[in-house]
């Protein structure tokens, strides 16, 4: 499922009409429909940061970056990629990580694919790094 969907289907289910979502994030209601349908990919951080507060989740949840429970058996979901190729999908692993968005100050909206790309890479690398040294 993706962004789009997943946003469009905890508004329904929380019995939120895209209007009130709209007024509260200062958008055009045009602009709550393209976010759910994935017309607009990008959506600003701190746009997507309060729509998940009016939705009562979290971005990480909205990200579809839930763990669930293994039950004794080996999960790769939760495995970072080599390298990203796809803008969306780095985009993605970026919103994944609210805690960089924060400290970074970084605006993927602002970003060309190009940058996103290679930013969301930069990022990865620096992981992989340190994770090296915990393991």
């Amino acid at each position: 499922m993706e962004l789009g969907q997943r946003l469009k289907a905890k508004r329904k289910e929380q019995k939120i009409s895209a209007e009130y979502i709209a007024k509260e994030l200062g958008v055009s209601v045009s602009t709550v429909y393209r976010y759910e349908d994935s017309s607009i990919v990008k959506i600003p951080v701190s746009t997507f940061e309060k729509m998940c507060n009016i939705l009562g989740t979290t971005p990480a949840e909205m990200m579809g970056n839930v763990p669930e429970m293994s039950h004794g058996k080996s999960d790769d979901t939760n495995k970072l990629p080599g390298t990203f190729e796809d803008p969306k999908e780095a985009m993605e692993f970026l919103l994944k990580l609210p805690t960089i968005a924060a400290y970074g100050g970084y605006d993927p909206s602002k970003m060309d694919d190009e940058t996103m790309v290679a930013f969301a890479n930069e990022i990865l690398q620096q992981l992989q790094l340190v994770s090296y040294k915990y393991r």
